[in-house]
């Protein structure tokens, strides 16, 4: 399945904070989140709902791995039924949240 991806935030070779947006097939915008943690040896996700009502996902990523956009959409695609993105212009995720 092909989903939409939008970056917040100009993608680096390495990131310390990523946040975006992502759609599925027929559904609305959704907020990704991904922060540096020292307590996870491999990427946690789990989904999550802001104070808004927005969902989507929050990602603990390692602080010795590579933050890029491969990484990104590796997770994502674990994390949902996407097997590939499409960069797009997307909503800004802060304003969903």
């Amino acid at each position: 399945m092909r989903g939409e991806i939008s970056y917040d935030l100009a993608m680096e070779a390495d990131m310390d904070f990523v946040e975006g947006c992502y759609r599925l097939p027929g559904q609305d915008w959704q907020v990704f989140v991904f922060s540096r943690s020292r307590t996870v040896g491999e990427p946690a996700w789990r989904t999550s709902t802001w104070e808004s009502g927005a969902t989507g996902v929050s990602v603990d990523y390692p602080r010795e791995g590579t933050l890029d956009k491969r990484a990104v959409e590796t997770v994502m695609s674990q994390a949902t039924v996407v097997t590939e993105w499409v960069e797009t212009l997307g909503p800004d995720s802060m304003q969903l949240r």
